[in-house]
């Protein structure tokens, strides 16, 4: 699966499979860019990458593990943490969902990284995707220049 893939798969699945999604749509300021909207809330902006190749090899049998829904209650906020937890569900929702061996969330990792949400995604085929959360805007608002890379916790 590559980034183009991930991102049309997470357009097409994001609001139909998770409630209290509203919207997943492109988002042109990146090559492989989502803008994800919560019900009555803000949107998170995400940046998808990867790398062919450099997943680790599926054991047998090997495959992505069920995924909870994220708590998105509407009620005009919503928590990043909990959208990105949605990218996991709509990939446990996909037919493919073969081709995703397994995936981790930054925010749940014991040492983060830097970028505090996003999530690492490991496919049968060798890619490494990456999507990383770039900023955050709350409803009826774009996403400003100094807000790049400063993600607020809800939206």
């Amino acid at each position: 699966m590559t980034p183009a893939e991930l991102q049309n798969t997470l357009i097409s699945l994001l609001p139909t499979a998770v409630p209290g999604i509203e919207s997943a749509e492109p988002w042109p300021a990146r090559p492989y860019g989502l803008a994800v909207t919560a019900k009555d809330a803000g949107t998170v902006f995400w940046m998808l990458t990867g790398a062919s190749n450099t997943a680790p090899a599926a054991a047998d049998g090997e495959q992505l593990a069920e995924q909870p829904a994220p708590d998105l209650p509407g009620g005009g906020k919503a928590q990043v943490a909990e959208i990105e937890q949605a990218l996991l569900t709509a990939l446990a929702a996909s037919p493919d969902k073969d081709t995703v061996v397994r995936a981790e969330r930054y925010s749940t990792r014991e040492t983060p990284p830097g970028f505090r949400y996003g999530v690492t995604v490991d496919c049968r085929d060798g890619w490494r995707l990456f999507a990383t959360c770039v900023g955050t805007a709350r409803r009826n608002e774009r996403l400003a220049d100094h807000r790049h890379y400063k993600p607020d916790e809800t939206v």
